[in-house]
């Protein structure tokens, strides 16, 4: 059985990831009796995802199948909802959270549009730019997430339908303002006015020299598909930079020194040499049973990618949430990740019983 089961990231479908700003369209929508002002409607109520049925529906017998509808850029709300129920979570909250709260158009004026900033407007289904910021380090970052959230409304059946909003997101780590209702990539339990979206690696990141999401994808699923659980490499792997978190990272580096178990290396990004030497290509971080998580600026943008290796993922406990973070489960039956202590003082204990139970890795119920 796969590191990641039941409702699992592995294989997401794109139309599904991206749905999620489809629907923070439909959340923020212009309120006809009240001119000048975006309000919240309420959610829509679902049944619990324990039931994976959507009465009244075509698709009350639909089930998702990977190899079918993984790159399926049309999948129906209640298909993505029967698929993946857990990524509707965090955008749900917040919008029970602005349900009695209109957003204003002061409220969005008032925003200034800071390095790594977008206002943008969908307008009769089309997307258009409003302002855009200085992008010096965020550049292909903005880009990626204005492309995704075209696919999107080019994947919505009637576009048209769609309400006319105006809203600012930023391709920043975090949002510089989180109490203003901005679209971020992260945020903390106290940043209630921030919106989650899905970050720009669900399109590609060029700067680290990964490609499309779906490319990689298919290049991870080729390494697994050729390699068993049992004989990958027993040892937990991270490549990266300390400096986003030197205090988190620093604290996994010195927990590793002269572990056995431990493949942990630090690459010097401005240096090219040492790119090229240490550097590891994702897909060849699933030939390794373990995969350290570790939170940077913010988030870290690599932890998509190792959920989707049939590998173990390590994971500080975490204080940046992500789009899809309610499909995290540490603990129980359903458990699809290993969690350890923020200064790693339980994870030599942790890896080493892992290491010694295969099988107990391998299905991940009982690693929390």
């Amino acid at each position: 059985m796969p590191i990641l089961q039941g409702q699992s990231l592995r294989l997401l479908a794109t139309s599904c990831v991206l749905a999620i700003l489809t629907i923070a369209i439909l959340l923020f929508s212009r309120d006809s009796d009240n001119a000048g002002k975006y309000i919240i409607k309420t959610p829509t109520k679902y049944p619990p995802p324990q039931s994976q049925k959507c009465p009244q529906s075509s698709d009350e017998h639909w089930e998702f199948d990977p190899a079918r509808d993984a790159n399926n850029h049309g999948l129906s709300e209640e298909q993505c909802r029967i698929a993946f129920p857990k990524l509707f979570v965090e955008i749900e909250k917040s919008a029970d959270e602005r349900r009695n709260r209109s957003i204003s158009y002061k409220e969005i004026d008032l925003v200034e549009i800071g390095d790594g900033m977008v206002r943008a407007v969908v307008f009769n289904g089309e997307l258009y730019i409003v302002e855009y910021g200085d992008m010096r380090y965020t550049r292909t970052r903005a880009k990626a997430t204005l492309y995704s959230l075209h696919r999107a409304l080019t994947s919505f059946g009637k576009k048209e339908s769609l309400p006319n909003i105006e809203f600012i997101f930023t391709a920043d780590d975090f949002a510089s303002d989180p109490t203003s209702p901005i679209w971020s990539y992260s945020k903390r339990d106290s940043d209630t006015p921030v919106w989650l979206m899905p970050d720009f690696g669900y399109w590609s990141w060029p700067e680290v020299q990964i490609g499309s999401y779906r490319d990689i994808r298919s290049r991870i699923r080729a390494i697994d598909n050729q390699l068993p659980f049992r004989e990958k490499r027993k040892q937990l792997l991270w490549r990266g930079s300390v400096a986003p978190n030197p205090e988190i990272r620093s604290k996994l580096l010195k927990t590793a020194v002269g572990q056995s178990w431990a493949s942990i290396r630090v690459i010097d990004w401005d240096d090219e040499n040492d790119v090229r030497f240490n550097l590891l290509p994702m897909e060849d971080h699933c030939k390794y049973m373990f995969l350290a998580h570790t939170e940077g600026r913010s988030f870290s943008g690599r932890g998509k990618y190792l959920l989707n290796c049939r590998s173990v993922v390590v994971s500080h406990k975490l204080e940046w949430k992500e789009a899809h973070h309610a499909a995290l489960i540490s603990t129980g039956p359903q458990a699809n990740y290993v969690q350890v202590e923020r200064d790693y003082s339980d994870l030599n204990r942790k890896i080493e019983f892992l290491i010694d139970h295969p099988e107990t890795a391998k299905d991940c119920r009982e690693c929390g």
